[in-house]
């Protein structure tokens, strides 16, 4: 058999990126914010999500694993494509002093199979659904996911917590998201990512609240859907003024700044017991949202939230005229940039697309070649540096789009330094980001900027040429 690496859409370079916790990594918080890529070359990429609730009166964990096919290790024999993880499921029983005790450990493993080579490259995902028995209590959940070939593993981690309903009070569990596929048969599937898939067209929100037989208090709920200011254009030139700190592209999402996009509430008065709460709305457009619900009674409030981000409908892959339209932000002057974002009619943007690749590479063989090579580096972008925006519309993703992977990186505390050349010393071929928000319990990413220089005009110029004479080819 001869080993076949996937292709390396995830950088070596990048693995100071990874977060290693799914959700917070406080206890219970009220917050949860779906995992986000992993970009460790030969690990799986995997997410999870741990959530306690009851099932017909029986307090249950259910444990959601995703793990994307493109991220494992393949061997091949006569067309077939193989590839396996051992998964292993720990669940820790924490006290109030965060002292932790072993109560579940389950092991097992899942094998792939596939004669279609488009495995290797896909980024769907493998399903991993397991429901535990266990009784009421704080749990802190451990998913490890061993690549069979590379034996690279990955390990995430995820509070829970399965509520007491003997205890003759109220609560609220953590908020499930599920996706919604209408043109597909699939059942609703969980969503254990802060990126929504583009294949979602509609969520599911679902949620449980606990109400004593005792209780008299009418018990008021409230849901809203919230959108918060976050930036959501491209990035401006390499050479313009830098961003400043109060900006919304240095602070990339500003948590005081929102909108109530959808409310709607809901009166318990003799409903008893473990009651379940679906909430479903389409899905919305491309921001970074909120979906926060606020149960009251006259003693006691109880409040959860799942934050996630909406994106193009092919994220992370580029398909329709509108998307390959955008990332021409990097090769168009600003007025005909704005005048083909203008255009309404897919038919009509796609001629536009079209006609502006091929005025400027009259060659098609070789048009076709720096077409399929810039729009592999956005689909390439978008898996690497994707945050509160897509990946390309990033600094990073600019960078990377426009001038490929680095000759090496260099990486400081809160800098990250790409050089495109054998001289350190050149400033022309060397690129720093600076990182204005570490990824914390409320906010599941880093934001890294790129220091612009007013020198890199020339720089950025030359590569545009590069790219619309076609030479890009000639400097791989």
């Amino acid at each position: 058999m001869n080993l076949i690496m996937r292709q390396a859409y995830y950088l070596f370079f990048l693995a100071g990126l990874v977060i290693l916790s799914s959700c917070s990594s406080s206890f219970d918080p009220e917050v949860r914010t779906g995992a986000t890529p992993q970009l460790i070359d030969g690990q799986p990429d995997i997410r999870i999500s741990a959530i306690g609730f009851y099932d017909d009166d029986k307090p249950v964990l259910d444990v959601d694993t995703d793990i994307i096919y493109n991220s494992l290790i393949y061997s091949s024999d006569e067309g077939i494509y193989e590839a396996g993880v051992g998964i292993q499921i720990q669940v820790m029983s924490v006290n109030d002093n965060g002292d932790g005790q072993l109560v579940e450990n389950h092991s097992y493993s899942i094998d792939v199979e596939e004669d279609d080579r488009s495995i290797i490259e896909s980024t769907e995902t493998i399903n991993v659904h397991n429901r535990l028995d266990i009784g009421p209590g704080k749990y802190e959940v451990i998913v490890s996911v061993t690549d069979k070939s590379s034996r690279k593993t990955t390990r995430l981690s995820s509070n829970a917590v399965i509520f007491d309903r003997e205890s003759g009070s109220s609560d609220l569990t953590h908020i499930k998201i599920l996706g919604i596929d209408s043109d597909s048969a699939r059942a609703p599937f969980p969503l254990t990512t802060y990126d929504i898939p583009g294949r979602v067209d509609s969520l599911r929100f679902q949620y449980y609240i606990t109400r004593p037989e005792t209780a008299t208090a009418d018990m008021s709920i409230n849901m809203r859907l919230i959108e918060f200011e976050s930036d959501t254009l491209p990035p401006r030139h390499m050479s313009a003024v830098q961003p400043s700190t109060g900006s919304i592209e240095y602070r990339g999402i500003n948590y005081n700044r929102s909108e109530v996009l959808e409310e709607s509430n809901r009166t318990l008065r003799d409903e008893s017991g473990t009651i379940l709460i679906e909430y479903t709305i389409p899905r919305p457009v491309a921001g970074n949202f909120r979906f926060q619900v606020m149960a009251q009674t006259d003693d006691n409030n109880f409040r959860k939230a799942r934050d996630f981000s909406s994106k193009s409908d092919h994220y992370p892959h580029i398909e329709t005229s509108r998307e390959m339209a955008r990332p021409l932000a990097y090769l168009m002057g600003g007025n005909d940039y704005e005048r083909l974002m203008e255009i309404n009619d897919a038919d009509s943007l796609k001629k536009a697309i079209d006609s502006f690749w091929y005025s400027n590479i009259e060659n098609l063989d070789k048009a076709r070649r720096v077409i399929e090579l810039y729009y592999t580096r956005v689909e390439e972008a978008n898996k690497q540096f994707s945050s509160f925006k897509e990946g390309w519309m990033t600094d990073m993703g600019m960078i990377y789009v426009l001038f490929g992977p680095p000759n090496y990186v260099e990486r400081s505390l809160d800098n990250y330094f790409w050089i495109y050349g054998y001289n350190r010393g050149d400033a022309r071929q060397v690129f720093r980001f600076h990182r204005t928000r570490t990824d914390s319990d409320s906010h599941p990413f880093s934001h890294y900027i790129l220091l612009r220089q007013r020198f890199y005009h020339s720089v950025e110029y030359q590569k545009r040429q590069e790219w619309l004479s076609g030479t890009i080819l000639d400097r791989l």
